[in-house]
This record gives C-alpha cells, sequence and structure tokens, in this order.
C-alpha cells in the first residue's frame, strides 16, 4: 500500500513529504521495526514512543506517525494525528483492508467470565453450522484452522495483532468473531477500529484499579464497548448490548445508549434467564427463556457462575441471529476452557480443579462454587501475583473462610520477595492457625504436591491462580509452568507410592 493511500483512509491523518512510498507494516515498538513499516509513536505508561521516532527511521521505518513535533532525519515522510493511540488502531485497520466490516463480530468484557463466555459463544456459532474465530486470554482460534495459544501477556493484543488476526480470520472464510476485551484495550484504544455488532458484560468488580484509580473510572473504560458497537459500521444486525442484570455494574451500562438491550440473570427480572434450575456438582440443566421464546439447555461445565456466562453467550449468539434451538444444543456440547475449573482426573479419588482465580472475588466464587458439592474437605493452593490491587489479605479471608484448609504459595512475584507476599496473604487469615488450618510452602510444586498427600476420598483440591498459563514470571525471568501437568505428576506420584 502505497503512504498516501493509508493516510487517506485514516480520519484526521495529514501527510507530508512523500506519498509514494510503499508501506508494508505497521509498528509501535521501535525495537521491532522492519523496512518498509510506518512508525506509530504511541506514549505508554512508562516509555513514549516519540522519543524513539528518530531510531525507527534508521531501522529502516518507511514513515513515521506522531502527534507532536520530533526531530527526524531530514525527508521523512510524516503522518501528523491528533492521538497517535487512535490512529494507530485506524491505520492498522486500514492497512489489513478493514476486516471488521466483513465479519460479525462481538466484543465480551468484564471482570471474572470473560474467557469462558467468550469461548462458549464461540463454540455456539461453530455448532450452529457457520464459520467463527475467537481471541481471548487462553487463544486465538478459527473454525477448522487451528488454535494458537495467546503468549503475549496480553488479553487483548496491540491494535495491529488485533487487525491482524482479524484479517487472517477473514481470509480463513470467517463469518463471525468473538474478542474478549478488556478495560486497558478500551481505554488503550485497542480495539477502537473493530467494527463491533454486539457488546457483552459478565461483571464489574473490584480489579485493576491501580491503573483506573476508582471502580467509577473502571466502568466508564467498560462502558466504551457499548459507545463503540453503537457506532460501528452498519452489518445488517441491530446494535447490541448484553448486560448482566444481577451485577452492581447494570445500572451504570444501562444508561448508556445503544439500539437494543438485553439483559440476563437468574431472576426473572432479566431478559434471558433460567427455569427449573437444577445445579449438580457437574453442570446444570435449565430451561433458558430469552426474548425469542424458551429452549432446554444442558451445561456440562461446573459452577453457578457458568450458568451465567452461559446466559451471557447465549444473549450474543440469539444477537448475532443464531436461532434458538441451535444455541441451546451448542451450549450443551460445550466442555470447557483451559485452566477455568478444569477437572484433572487420572484415576484418583478425589476431585482436583485448576482455575485461573487469582484475586480475592474470583478466589471467593470459586471456593463457594465448589463447596456444597465436596462431601469431604476442601482444600486450596493459591498465592498472589505481584499486582497489589488483587487484595492480599482478602485472598487469604477468602481461603479462610470457604476452605478447610489452604497452602500459600507463589504466583507471578516478578521482583517482590515471595515470602513477604505470602505474609500479607497471611494476614487476612485471622482466627485461622498455622499447621492446623493452613501452611505456607513458597515453593509452588512443593505446595500442589502437599495439597495432594493431603487429600482424602471424597475431597477436593482448587490449584487456583496459575490456570492456562505456560510461564511463571519472577525475578530471574519468565520460567516454564504448566499447572496441569504439575497436578498430574503430582496424583501419579501419590497413585504409585500408595
Amino acid at each position: 500500500m502505497k503512504l498516501s493511500e493509508l493516510a487517506n483512509g485514516v480520519p484526521g491523518a495529514t501527510l507530508e513529504g512523500n506519498g509514494d512510498v510503499d508501506i508494508t507494516g505497521i509498528a509501535y515498538d521501535s525495537r521491532r521495526v522492519k523496512p518498509g513499516d510506518v512508525f506509530v509513536a504511541v506514549e505508554g505508561l512508562n516509555v513514549d514512543g516519540h522519543a524513539y521516532a528518530a531510531d525507527a527511521v534508521v531501522k529502516g521505518a518507511a514513515a513515521v506517525a506522531v502527534e507532536r513535533e520530533v526531530p527526524l532525519p531530514r525527508g521523512t515522510p510524516l503522518l501528523r494525528l491528533t492521538s497517535t493511540r487512535v490512529g494507530l488502531a485506524e491505520l492498522a485497520a486500514e492497512f489489513y483492508g478493514r476486516p471488521s466490516r466483513r465479519l460479525k463480530v462481538a466484543g465480551i468484557t468484564g471482570t471474572d467470565g470473560k474467557t469462558t463466555t467468550t469461548h462458549m459463544a464461540e463454540h455456539v456459532l461453530q455448532a450452529s453450522g457457520v464459520v467463527a474465530g475467537a481471541m481471548s486470554t487462553v487463544s486465538y482460534t478459527i473454525t477448522g484452522g487451528g488454535e494458537v495459544d495467546n503468549v503475549s501477556g496480553q488479553t487483548t493484543m496491540e491494535a495491529p495483532d488485533v487487525q491482524a488476526w482479524l484479517a487472517r480470520m477473514v481470509e480463513a472464510g470467517v463469518a463471525y468473531a468473538v474478542i474478549e476485551t478488556t478495560s486497558h484495550a478500551l481505554v488503550q484504544e485497542r480495539v477502537r477500529a473493530c467494527e463491533f455488532d454486539v457488546a457483552a458484560f459478565t461483571n464489574i468488580g473490584h480489579d485493576h484499579l491501580d491503573y483506573h484509580a476508582t471502580w467509577e473510572a473502571y466502568v466508564e473504560a467498560k462502558a466504551r464497548l457499548i459507545d463503540l458497537t453503537a457506532n460501528g459500521a452498519d452489518k445488517g444486525i441491530e446494535k447490541t448490548a448484553v448486560l448482566n442484570r444481577d451485577d452492581v455494574s447494570y445500572e451504570r451500562l444501562s444508561r448508556r445508549p445503544i439500539a437494543r438491550r438485553w439483559t440476563y440473570g437468574l431472576t426473572t427480572a432479566a431478559d434471558l434467564h433460567p427455569l427449573d434450575l437444577n445445579v449438580t456438582g457437574s453442570g446444570s440443566r435449565f430451561r433458558m427463556r430469552t426474548p425469542l421464546g424458551e429452549t432446554e439447555v444442558s451445561l456440562h461445565v461446573p459452577a453457578r457462575f457458568n450458568i451465567y456466562n452461559a446466559l451471557c453467550a447465549a444473549g450474543v449468539c440469539l444477537a448475532l441471529g443464531v436461532p434458538l434451538e441451535s444455541v441451546g444444543t451448542g451450549l450443551a456440547g460445550f466442555e470447557g476452557v483451559r485452566g477455568r475449573l478444569e477437572l484433572v482426573d487420572v484415576g484418583q479419588d478425589f476431585r482436583v480443579f485448576i482455575d485461573f482465580a487469582h484475586s480475592a472475588g474470583a478466589l471467593a466464587s470459586a471456593l463457594a462454587e465448589l463447596r456444597p458439592f465436596t462431601p469431604g474437605r476442601l482444600i486450596v493452593v493459591f498465592g498472589s501475583t505481584a499486582r497489589s490491587d488483587h487484595d492480599r489479605p482478602g485472598m487469604g479471608r477468602a481461603a479462610a473462610d470457604f476452605a478447610d484448609f489452604f497452602i500459600i504459595t507463589t504466583d507471578d512475584p516478578l521482583d517482590e520477595d515471595p515470602v513477604e507476599i505470602a505474609r500479607e496473604v497471611q494476614s487476612g487469615a485471622e482466627g485461622k492457625a498455622p499447621g492446623r488450618d493452613y501452611e505456607i510452602v513458597i515453593d509452588r510444586r512443593a505446595a500442589i504436591r502437599r495439597a495432594i498427600e493431603l487429600a482424602k476420598p471424597g475431597d477436593c483440591v482448587l490449584l487456583a491462580g496459575k490456570g492456562h498459563e505456560r510461564t511463571m514470571r519472577t525475578a530471574a525471568g519468565s520460567e516454564p509452568w504448566d499447572e496441569r501437568a504439575e497436578a498430574e505428576a503430582a496424583i501419579k506420584e501419590r497413585l504409585a507410592i500408595r
């Protein structure tokens, strides 16, 4: 693409210099610039790309996009933008041919449940006979085109990566895309040019307050997904917001203007809700009432929060035009997501689950769901990450309130002392005695083996925090980690000893 063609497709872009240069890519990291790229100088939390614009030209950038004056080699083609954050998304979308205009797109956001709901919706779409794709914390998938682990460290990658994947979907014949969307991605304009048709919300808890400062600001960041959807390109689908009627965020989100608003929840006040609900330790059955009628649903994933996830996914798929009966059938075939209450069974006489719960609220929720269906003891292994806003004492309280025995261990400490993190978690376990009610085992591998060693018939062991992740991030860097492999090894070791 010629630079002039690229500039003409981006609102507010002003071109200075030679517009006939060939553009072969969009870059935002000067260290990764390739010859022919447009380098977009984005101001980040810690680094301002404007300081590296000249370096990018030296490395072969064909042009530079800026929002203020920067020193550049003479003759460098320049794109002036009001906002390079917005411009990065628009440039990437234009470069890849505005792929989301050729897809029906749903965005799913929230504090907990985003990943499961994203893959639930994708599965239902696939089961209905359409070609679908998903982008999530766990993986990027295309029906019939395989699955790629998301190793970026970001739930929603930067705009050029998002647009490149959407273009790949279009090339593969995908018709529907479901994008897990974070508050960071919304504030940082990573999904600005994704042309959403449906915006869905799981819940909004107290998370990422180190970034957003207040819960109100966090909700406002999430609400941008409704704005993007309402203002997206018209693709023949009524722009729809799918909201959790039972969540505290509902009142704020419901004020956001959009063509259609559907709610879901466990009571008849919601547009989508369950009737004759029967919950077991392995799933649930219910009749789902929706704005388009009723259908039977049989879920084969445990926990009450997965009923919420299923209702949300159903709302998304119905809004995208999937027939009601196909939604019920699709939900019945969903077998879960790696690292989300994932059962580990190698023949032991107690249950072991792996879950990504890594905040106080998520840990309490997971334990509360397992409690009623655990005839023996509920044992949990968990730690707190280097992120301070996950409420370390709160995690200790959650374990003290819901578990019979817990082991505090390590979870992505980065450059913090894991022992000090564990002590902060321990401070929330008031009234619980070390040795009798809990232990601190800093080495996570040893902690998992200790929990498996303690488990008896009828017990349930929850390994919380790592979920699907493939690395443990410490002061020494990222080390390979596989929670399921560690759990299986510990169980097999115990079974062999017996």
